[in-house]
């Protein structure tokens, strides 16, 4: 397959990921939205309903990413990020839709499954991107950065959510505990993923998290601070991702990606 024709589809399964997720969104798929399912099966690390708004900045920098993929298809330098980034694309992507259909239905354990696989081949295809030179490449390494930081907050939360679809015990821990647990391993697993993929932006979307997080269980929110525990430690674990990403940015020489990419 040609070079350009691999971007043509990389733009086509992304528009087909933007309107399953928007049949989800809207209740299309099995009668019910995504936000539906998930106020059926509530956790405690579920964000508030307002920072998903972050999926409108992700996408608009993919659509842009994929679009400027296609009008540069002949330099050489995107031809070979084009290449390199293909194939994890179509997976996640197909794993993109598949676990909105699977999620609404309220298969939560195979959408588990299929967000894990997401998240795999994103960090697959940052795992190719190079160091930054020119816009293009600073908007690839921005917009796949921030994608692959988000699905990681989504994989917790799916995870949770099917905990409490099969009225999993916690071996005898409260909520708020195993909240707390989940939270501080996110961190850790996340920090870990960071060490190879070396994204300064990919920690951010879990800051944005966290304190969507914040807002449910401070005083006036949907946990009207009932578990002071988990505000406290939402706020300093959103605060280690800014430090997190401001680091990376240093070492990276005050780029999003080291230079000589993640060979």
């Amino acid at each position: 397959m040609k070079t350009k024709t691999k971007a043509w589809v990389n733009l086509a399964l992304f528009i087909a990921t933007l309107a399953i997720n928007a049949l989800g969104a809207f209740g299309f798929i099995n009668n019910l939205s995504q936000k539906e399912i998930s106020d059926k099966y509530p956790t405690l690390i579920t964000p508030s309903s307002g920072t998903f708004s972050i999926w409108g900045v992700i996408y608009t920098l993919l659509l842009i990413s994929l679009v400027y993929m296609i009008v540069k298809a002949k330099d050489d330098r995107t031809a070979r990020t084009i290449e390199a980034v293909s194939l994890p694309f179509w997976v996640s992507s197909i794993a993109n839709i598949l676990w909105i259909v699977t999620f609404s239905y309220e298969w939560i354990g195979i959408s588990t499954l299929l967000i894990l696989l997401l998240v795999l081949s994103l960090a697959v295809l940052n795992s190719r991107l190079k160091a930054p030179e020119g816009i293009g490449q600073k908007v690839n390494a921005l917009a796949f950065g921030l994608y692959n930081g988000w699905l990681i907050v989504a994989t917790v939360v799916n995870v949770a959510a099917f905990l409490v679809q099969v009225n999993w015990d916690g071996f005898g821990l409260g909520a708020d505990t195993w909240a707390l647990i989940i939270l501080v391993v996110a961190l850790l697993l996340t920090a870990l993923i960071q060490l190879r993929l070396r994204n300064a932006v990919l920690t951010l979307p879990l800051a944005w998290a966290y304190y969507g997080i914040w807002q449910q269980h401070k005083m006036g929110g949907l946990y009207n601070g009932q578990y002071p525990a988990v505000i406290a430690s939402t706020l300093v674990i959103a605060g280690a991702f800014v430090v997190i990403a401001v680091i990376v940015f240093i070492l990276n020489k005050r780029c999003l990606l080291p230079s000589g990419g993640n060979d």
